[in-house]
């Protein structure tokens, strides 16, 4: 072998014992869980991760209400927001479609999510189905929420939260009504 031929195989051969920084693709899932009523960022909400019916990963929000999830292609998934005293909400993103190579290193989905307070009386069976559904789309090659599933479920959700901020509303007249009564019961003593 020549000397030439040696000096430029030692480069080669030093590549090849570099450590591999190529990264595998994820999905990036982020957001901020607030409160209907207030818009604020809501402590201690759980995002729980199921990954093809399996738990995979919770994590909780701290004050700012911020979260974040790596998802893998290949599989399908269910991301649950959820706190004892709050309606619990679920999305769907089917990832097992999106090829091995995809033209991307990574998939960025901002996902704020909303919830609200239990209230007795209402059900609440509505949020049993998903808010959203993503899934991988061959045709523009890249993971998009349902449009059509949206504009489905969008009108029942409006309605369901109208019916839900009047009896909200409602309640707290009722709450607030026994306080009324009892300032106006209650007269300033006048001696003379």
């Amino acid at each position: 072998m020549s000397t030439g031929a040696l000096r430029s195989l030692v480069p080669a051969l030093a590549l090849l014992l570099l450590p591999c920084t190529v990264q595998a693709f994820y999905i990036h899932l982020h957001g901020i869980v607030t409160e209907h009523f207030t818009g604020d960022a809501m402590k201690g909400v759980q995002i729980r991760l199921v990954k093809d019916s399996v738990d995979r990963e919770t994590v909780i929000t701290p004050s700012n209400g911020k979260y974040e999830i790596y998802l893998e292609r290949g599989y399908n998934y269910q991301v649950w927001f959820h706190r004892a005293d709050l309606v619990t909400k679920h999305v769907v993103i089917d990832a097992r479609e999106i090829p091995l190579f995809p033209d991307v290193p990574f998939y960025d989905m901002d996902l704020q999510m909303t919830l609200f307070t239990w209230l007795d009386g209402v059900p609440f069976d509505l949020f049993d189905a998903p808010v959203g559904k993503a899934e991988y789309k061959h045709s523009v090659r890249n993971l998009n929420w349902d449009s059509a599933y949206t504009k489905s479920f969008q009108p029942k959700a409006e309605r369901f939260m109208i019916d839900y901020e009047r009896q909200v509303a409602n309640r707290d007249r009722k709450e607030a009504a026994p306080s009324a009564v009892a300032k106006r019961g209650k007269r300033k003593r006048v001696d003379f």
